[in-house]
Protein backbone atom coordinates (compact mmCIF):
# COMPACT_ATOMS: atom_id res chain seq x y z
CA UNK A 1 0.00 0.00 0.00
CA UNK A 2 1.47 3.46 -1.03
CA UNK A 3 1.93 5.31 2.54
CA UNK A 4 -0.59 7.96 3.08
CA UNK A 5 1.32 11.94 3.10
CA UNK A 6 0.34 13.21 6.34
CA UNK A 7 0.48 16.98 7.00
CA UNK A 8 0.22 17.93 11.06
CA UNK A 9 -1.26 21.40 11.47
CA UNK A 10 0.31 22.27 15.69
CA UNK A 11 3.05 21.60 16.78
CA UNK A 12 2.85 21.74 20.54
CA UNK A 13 3.78 18.90 22.87
CA UNK A 14 1.28 16.39 21.67
CA UNK A 15 3.37 16.24 18.56
CA UNK A 16 5.74 14.21 20.14
CA UNK A 17 3.26 11.62 20.71
CA UNK A 18 2.19 11.11 17.32
CA UNK A 19 5.91 11.49 16.05
CA UNK A 20 7.88 9.60 18.37
CA UNK A 21 7.04 6.36 17.39
CA UNK A 22 6.13 7.04 14.11
CA UNK A 23 8.54 4.97 12.51
CA UNK A 24 6.90 1.17 13.44
CA UNK A 25 4.05 2.59 10.97
CA UNK A 26 6.00 2.81 7.53
CA UNK A 27 2.60 3.38 5.75
CA UNK A 28 2.37 6.70 7.25
CA UNK A 29 4.82 9.79 5.66
CA UNK A 30 4.57 12.92 7.21
CA UNK A 31 5.68 15.25 4.38
CA UNK A 32 4.63 18.42 6.15
CA UNK A 33 4.94 20.52 9.55
CA UNK A 34 2.54 24.18 9.92
CA UNK A 35 1.98 26.41 12.80
CA UNK A 36 1.56 29.90 13.50
CA UNK A 37 4.74 30.29 15.19
CA UNK A 38 7.58 30.28 12.00
CA UNK A 39 10.44 29.45 14.64
CA UNK A 40 8.66 26.99 16.60
CA UNK A 41 7.79 24.90 13.09
CA UNK A 42 11.41 25.28 11.63
CA UNK A 43 12.82 23.91 14.58
CA UNK A 44 10.34 20.83 14.96
CA UNK A 45 10.31 19.86 11.29
CA UNK A 46 14.45 19.84 11.97
CA UNK A 47 13.62 17.60 14.70
CA UNK A 48 11.47 15.27 13.19
CA UNK A 49 13.29 15.17 9.80
CA UNK A 50 9.80 16.54 8.04
CA UNK A 51 11.11 18.29 4.44
CA UNK A 52 8.47 20.64 4.65
CA UNK A 53 7.30 23.73 7.75
CA UNK A 54 4.99 25.62 6.20
CA UNK A 55 2.27 28.09 7.80
CA UNK A 56 -1.33 26.69 8.36
CA UNK A 57 -2.57 27.85 4.86
CA UNK A 58 0.83 26.61 2.62
CA UNK A 59 -0.01 23.22 4.16
CA UNK A 60 -3.70 23.49 3.01
CA UNK A 61 -2.45 24.56 -0.26
CA UNK A 62 0.20 22.01 -0.46
CA UNK A 63 -1.23 18.82 -3.15
CA UNK A 64 1.17 16.84 -1.61
CA UNK A 65 -0.66 16.52 1.52
CA UNK A 66 -3.60 13.89 1.38
CA UNK A 67 -4.91 13.45 5.19
CA UNK A 68 -4.41 16.88 7.82
CA UNK A 69 -3.69 15.78 11.31
CA UNK A 70 -5.42 18.89 13.91
CA UNK A 71 -3.20 19.13 16.92
CA UNK A 72 -4.28 23.13 17.10
CA UNK A 73 -6.36 24.24 20.56
CA UNK A 74 -9.76 22.72 21.27
CA UNK A 75 -11.31 25.41 19.75
CA UNK A 76 -10.03 25.45 16.67
CA UNK A 77 -10.43 21.95 16.51
CA UNK A 78 -13.35 22.13 14.28
CA UNK A 79 -12.62 25.67 12.32
CA UNK A 80 -9.40 23.96 11.48
CA UNK A 81 -10.69 21.16 10.37
CA UNK A 82 -13.73 22.75 8.09
CA UNK A 83 -10.50 24.50 6.56
CA UNK A 84 -9.22 21.61 5.72
CA UNK A 85 -11.92 19.86 4.51
CA UNK A 86 -12.78 22.76 2.06
CA UNK A 87 -8.86 22.42 0.42
CA UNK A 88 -10.00 19.03 0.17
CA UNK A 89 -7.88 16.99 2.50
CA UNK A 90 -9.13 14.29 4.56
CA UNK A 91 -8.51 14.92 8.50
CA UNK A 92 -8.26 13.57 11.46
CA UNK A 93 -8.42 15.92 14.79
CA UNK A 94 -7.40 15.54 17.73
CA UNK A 95 -9.62 15.52 20.72
CA UNK A 96 -12.55 16.97 21.23
CA UNK A 97 -14.18 16.47 17.14
CA UNK A 98 -15.51 19.78 18.37
CA UNK A 99 -16.93 21.73 20.92
CA UNK A 100 -20.89 21.90 20.09
CA UNK A 101 -22.63 19.11 18.22
CA UNK A 102 -23.53 22.24 16.00
CA UNK A 103 -19.72 22.29 14.83
CA UNK A 104 -19.81 18.79 14.30
CA UNK A 105 -22.72 18.22 12.19
CA UNK A 106 -21.55 20.90 10.30
CA UNK A 107 -18.13 19.13 9.65
CA UNK A 108 -20.07 16.33 8.80
CA UNK A 109 -21.79 17.86 6.31
CA UNK A 110 -18.93 19.82 4.45
CA UNK A 111 -16.93 16.06 4.53
CA UNK A 112 -19.65 14.38 2.96
CA UNK A 113 -19.94 17.15 0.09
CA UNK A 114 -16.33 16.76 -0.43
CA UNK A 115 -16.08 13.11 -0.70
CA UNK A 116 -13.07 13.15 2.31
CA UNK A 117 -13.12 11.19 5.69
CA UNK A 118 -12.89 13.04 8.80
CA UNK A 119 -12.17 11.44 12.25
CA UNK A 120 -11.08 12.28 15.23
CA UNK A 121 -9.07 11.07 18.16
CA UNK A 122 -7.95 9.86 21.07
CA UNK A 123 -6.99 6.17 19.92
CA UNK A 124 -6.01 4.24 22.85
CA UNK A 125 -8.70 1.78 22.06
CA UNK A 126 -6.38 0.70 19.17
CA UNK A 127 -3.70 -0.04 21.65
CA UNK A 128 -2.41 -3.52 22.83
CA UNK A 129 -4.07 -3.21 25.74
CA UNK A 130 -7.40 -2.08 24.45
CA UNK A 131 -7.55 -4.43 21.93
CA UNK A 132 -6.51 -7.60 24.19
CA UNK A 133 -9.71 -6.64 26.57
CA UNK A 134 -11.53 -5.98 23.10
CA UNK A 135 -11.03 -9.71 22.71
CA UNK A 136 -11.17 -11.06 26.17
CA UNK A 137 -14.85 -9.86 26.43
CA UNK A 138 -15.57 -11.14 23.10
CA UNK A 139 -14.19 -13.98 23.33
CA UNK A 140 -16.50 -15.01 26.40
CA UNK A 141 -13.93 -14.54 29.29
CA UNK A 142 -16.33 -13.00 31.24
CA UNK A 143 -19.71 -14.33 30.22
CA UNK A 144 -22.13 -11.44 29.23
CA UNK A 145 -20.73 -8.19 29.85
CA UNK A 146 -23.22 -6.02 31.68
CA UNK A 147 -22.18 -3.36 33.77
CA UNK A 148 -18.33 -1.38 33.65
CA UNK A 149 -16.96 1.59 36.01
CA UNK A 150 -14.88 4.18 34.21
CA UNK A 151 -12.95 6.69 36.34
CA UNK A 152 -9.85 9.49 36.08
CA UNK A 153 -9.47 12.08 38.76
CA UNK A 154 -6.91 14.49 39.88
CA UNK A 155 -6.34 17.70 41.39
CA UNK A 156 -5.99 19.81 37.98
CA UNK A 157 -3.61 20.51 35.53
CA UNK A 158 -2.60 24.29 36.74
CA UNK A 159 -0.11 23.15 39.10
CA UNK A 160 2.34 21.30 35.81
CA UNK A 161 0.82 22.67 32.93
CA UNK A 162 2.31 26.28 31.48
CA UNK A 163 -0.87 27.29 29.83
CA UNK A 164 -3.89 25.54 32.05
CA UNK A 165 -6.62 28.54 31.63
CA UNK A 166 -8.23 27.09 28.28
CA UNK A 167 -8.72 24.12 30.21
CA UNK A 168 -11.02 25.91 32.65
CA UNK A 169 -13.28 27.34 30.21
CA UNK A 170 -15.89 26.67 28.41
CA UNK A 171 -15.84 23.35 25.49
CA UNK A 172 -13.13 22.03 28.05
CA UNK A 173 -13.31 20.74 31.75
CA UNK A 174 -12.40 17.41 32.91
CA UNK A 175 -15.33 15.80 30.41
CA UNK A 176 -13.89 16.85 27.30
CA UNK A 177 -10.17 16.60 28.32
CA UNK A 178 -10.25 12.89 29.68
CA UNK A 179 -13.64 11.88 29.18
CA UNK A 180 -13.11 11.71 25.57
CA UNK A 181 -10.50 8.32 26.42
CA UNK A 182 -13.21 6.78 28.52
CA UNK A 183 -16.20 7.02 26.41
CA UNK A 184 -14.33 5.83 23.40
CA UNK A 185 -13.33 2.94 25.06
CA UNK A 186 -16.56 2.27 26.65
CA UNK A 187 -18.31 2.63 23.17
CA UNK A 188 -15.58 -0.24 21.75
CA UNK A 189 -16.21 -2.91 24.47
CA UNK A 190 -20.14 -2.22 24.61
CA UNK A 191 -21.28 -0.43 21.21
CA UNK A 192 -23.15 2.73 20.79
CA UNK A 193 -24.82 4.47 24.18
CA UNK A 194 -28.79 5.18 24.53
CA UNK A 195 -28.94 7.24 27.63
CA UNK A 196 -26.88 9.49 29.85
CA UNK A 197 -27.83 10.63 33.43
CA UNK A 198 -25.39 12.43 35.41
CA UNK A 199 -24.81 15.80 37.72
CA UNK A 200 -22.08 17.79 36.71
CA UNK A 201 -20.35 20.14 39.72
CA UNK A 202 -17.61 22.80 40.42
CA UNK A 203 -15.92 23.65 43.61
CA UNK A 204 -15.62 26.64 43.14
CA UNK A 205 -15.53 29.69 40.81
CA UNK A 206 -11.82 30.22 41.02
CA UNK A 207 -8.48 29.09 42.39
CA UNK A 208 -5.37 29.77 43.37
CA UNK A 209 -2.71 30.59 40.76
CA UNK A 210 0.33 28.17 41.43
CA UNK A 211 3.47 30.64 41.93
CA UNK A 212 1.25 34.02 41.29
CA UNK A 213 0.23 35.27 44.86
CA UNK A 214 -2.90 36.91 44.60
CA UNK A 215 -3.51 35.80 41.60
CA UNK A 216 -6.70 33.76 39.99
CA UNK A 217 -7.60 30.86 37.59
CA UNK A 218 -11.17 31.57 36.57
CA UNK A 219 -13.46 27.93 36.59
CA UNK A 220 -15.98 28.45 33.38
CA UNK A 221 -16.99 24.67 33.34
CA UNK A 222 -18.04 21.60 35.79
CA UNK A 223 -14.78 20.26 37.66
CA UNK A 224 -16.50 17.18 38.35
CA UNK A 225 -18.42 14.97 36.75
CA UNK A 226 -20.21 11.66 37.69
CA UNK A 227 -22.91 9.98 35.66
CA UNK A 228 -24.41 6.95 34.21
CA UNK A 229 -24.13 5.43 30.20
CA UNK A 230 -27.22 3.27 29.59
CA UNK A 231 -25.69 0.70 25.84
CA UNK A 232 -27.89 0.28 23.11
CA UNK A 233 -26.34 -3.69 23.92
CA UNK A 234 -28.24 -3.50 27.35
CA UNK A 235 -25.09 -3.04 29.66
CA UNK A 236 -24.47 -0.12 31.54
CA UNK A 237 -21.62 1.97 32.94
CA UNK A 238 -20.84 4.54 35.38
CA UNK A 239 -18.20 7.24 34.65
CA UNK A 240 -16.28 9.78 36.72
CA UNK A 241 -14.09 12.60 35.89
CA UNK A 242 -12.93 14.92 38.24
CA UNK A 243 -10.58 17.35 38.96
CA UNK A 244 -10.79 17.90 42.31
CA UNK A 245 -10.36 14.87 43.99
CA UNK A 246 -6.33 14.45 45.55
CA UNK A 247 -6.03 11.15 45.62
CA UNK A 248 -8.32 7.67 45.21
CA UNK A 249 -8.22 4.05 44.89
CA UNK A 250 -10.41 3.50 42.24
CA UNK A 251 -9.74 1.49 38.90
CA UNK A 252 -9.52 3.29 35.58
CA UNK A 253 -11.72 0.96 33.63
CA UNK A 254 -13.23 -2.36 34.77
CA UNK A 255 -15.73 -4.35 33.09
CA UNK A 256 -17.96 -6.76 34.77
CA UNK A 257 -19.61 -10.11 33.45
CA UNK A 258 -22.61 -12.73 33.89
CA UNK A 259 -19.24 -14.59 34.41
CA UNK A 260 -16.39 -12.65 35.76
CA UNK A 261 -14.38 -9.40 35.99
CA UNK A 262 -12.16 -7.54 33.90
CA UNK A 263 -9.69 -5.02 34.73
CA UNK A 264 -8.28 -2.60 31.57
CA UNK A 265 -5.66 -0.80 31.60
CA UNK A 266 -5.34 2.94 31.75
CA UNK A 267 -7.91 4.43 29.05
CA UNK A 268 -4.79 6.67 28.64
CA UNK A 269 -2.36 4.60 27.19
CA UNK A 270 -2.12 2.42 24.28
CA UNK A 271 -0.30 -0.54 26.58
CA UNK A 272 -0.34 -2.26 29.45
CA UNK A 273 -1.95 -6.02 30.45
CA UNK A 274 -5.67 -6.33 31.47
CA UNK A 275 -5.88 -8.64 34.81
CA UNK A 276 -8.95 -11.30 34.68
CA UNK A 277 -10.87 -12.40 36.82
CA UNK A 278 -13.74 -15.49 36.76
CA UNK A 279 -16.20 -15.63 39.21
CA UNK A 280 -15.28 -18.08 42.22
CA UNK A 281 -17.59 -19.99 44.89
CA UNK A 282 -16.42 -17.70 47.78
CA UNK A 283 -18.03 -14.44 45.93
CA UNK A 284 -21.27 -16.18 46.90
CA UNK A 285 -20.48 -16.35 50.65
CA UNK A 286 -22.68 -14.14 52.97
CA UNK A 287 -19.16 -13.04 54.13
CA UNK A 288 -18.05 -12.64 50.09
CA UNK A 289 -14.52 -12.34 48.73
CA UNK A 290 -13.19 -8.26 49.82
CA UNK A 291 -13.07 -6.49 46.83
CA UNK A 292 -9.77 -6.42 45.20
CA UNK A 293 -9.43 -9.90 46.49
CA UNK A 294 -9.70 -13.81 44.63
CA UNK A 295 -7.60 -14.95 41.86
CA UNK A 296 -6.83 -12.06 39.29
CA UNK A 297 -4.44 -12.74 36.82
CA UNK A 298 -2.69 -10.77 34.17
CA UNK A 299 -3.14 -11.96 30.61
CA UNK A 300 -0.80 -12.21 27.82
CA UNK A 301 -1.31 -9.24 25.62
CA UNK A 302 -2.97 -10.62 22.01
CA UNK A 303 -1.49 -7.29 20.04
CA UNK A 304 1.69 -5.76 19.23
CA UNK A 305 2.52 -3.33 21.71
CA UNK A 306 4.18 -0.18 20.56
CA UNK A 307 1.80 1.55 19.07
CA UNK A 308 1.41 5.21 20.75
CA UNK A 309 -0.45 7.52 18.45
CA UNK A 310 0.63 7.22 15.20
CA UNK A 311 -1.88 4.10 15.08
CA UNK A 312 -4.55 6.22 14.71
CA UNK A 313 -2.69 7.33 11.56
CA UNK A 314 -1.58 4.61 10.30
CA UNK A 315 -5.46 2.80 10.60
CA UNK A 316 -7.21 6.25 8.90
CA UNK A 317 -4.80 6.28 6.12
CA UNK A 318 -5.38 2.46 5.30
CA UNK A 319 -9.38 2.96 5.63
CA UNK A 320 -8.48 6.14 2.64
CA UNK A 321 -6.48 3.24 1.01
CA UNK A 322 -9.50 0.65 0.65
CA UNK A 323 -12.45 3.21 0.94
CA UNK A 324 -13.49 1.87 4.16
CA UNK A 325 -14.66 4.05 6.77
CA UNK A 326 -12.29 4.62 9.71
CA UNK A 327 -12.43 3.00 13.40
CA UNK A 328 -12.03 6.57 14.25
CA UNK A 329 -14.61 8.23 11.43
CA UNK A 330 -16.39 11.08 11.65
CA UNK A 331 -20.14 8.86 12.90
CA UNK A 332 -17.80 7.18 15.89
CA UNK A 333 -16.95 10.46 16.61
CA UNK A 334 -19.88 12.56 16.21
CA UNK A 335 -21.26 10.08 18.88
CA UNK A 336 -18.84 10.20 21.61
CA UNK A 337 -18.60 14.39 21.31
CA UNK A 338 -23.12 13.62 21.91
CA UNK A 339 -22.50 11.75 24.96
CA UNK A 340 -19.50 13.74 26.61
CA UNK A 341 -21.78 16.61 25.93
CA UNK A 342 -24.73 15.06 27.15
CA UNK A 343 -23.24 14.64 31.08
CA UNK A 344 -23.46 18.42 31.68
CA UNK A 345 -26.83 18.79 29.90
CA UNK A 346 -28.40 16.38 31.68
CA UNK A 347 -27.54 17.74 35.27
CA UNK A 348 -28.39 21.44 33.72
CA UNK A 349 -31.75 19.82 32.75
CA UNK A 350 -32.14 17.40 35.68
CA UNK A 351 -33.44 14.42 33.27
CA UNK A 352 -31.84 11.57 31.82
CA UNK A 353 -30.20 12.84 28.11
CA UNK A 354 -31.64 10.41 25.65
CA UNK A 355 -28.82 9.92 22.63
CA UNK A 356 -30.21 10.68 18.81
CA UNK A 357 -27.18 9.54 17.24
CA UNK A 358 -25.87 6.57 16.77
CA UNK A 359 -22.37 4.22 15.39
CA UNK A 360 -20.77 1.08 14.56
CA UNK A 361 -18.77 -0.64 17.41
CA UNK A 362 -15.34 -0.44 16.01
CA UNK A 363 -13.72 -3.08 14.54
CA UNK A 364 -11.26 -5.10 16.21
CA UNK A 365 -8.21 -5.22 14.99
CA UNK A 366 -6.76 -8.60 13.63
CA UNK A 367 -3.86 -9.97 16.43
CA UNK A 368 -0.05 -9.39 15.38
CA UNK A 369 3.08 -10.44 17.01
CA UNK A 370 5.70 -8.17 18.16
CA UNK A 371 7.68 -8.89 14.86
CA UNK A 372 4.60 -8.49 12.62
CA UNK A 373 3.09 -5.24 10.57
CA UNK A 374 0.42 -4.02 12.04
CA UNK A 375 -2.90 -4.85 10.29
CA UNK A 376 -5.69 -2.65 10.08
CA UNK A 377 -8.44 -5.40 7.63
Amino acid sequence: MEPIRVGIIGVGNVLNQYLDKIGVHPDVNVVALADVNPDAVKARAAEYSVAKALSPDELLADDEVELVLNLTPPKLHAPVTLQAIAAGKHVLSEKPFATSLEEAQHILDAAREAGVKVGSAPTTFLGSGMQTSRKLIDDGWIGEPVAAFASFACRGYEHWHPNVDPFYSPGAGPMLDIGPYLITNLVNFFGPVKRVSATTPRSSETRPRPGKDGEVIHIKTPTHVTGTLDFESGATATVMVSWDIWNHNLPHLEVYGTGGSLAAPNPDHFSGAPVLRRGEPGDLALDMTPPGGGDWRETPITHRDDAYRGIGLAEFGYAIRKGLEPRTGGDFAYHVLEVLLAFEASSEQGRHIEIESTCQRPRPLPSVGPQEPYRFD
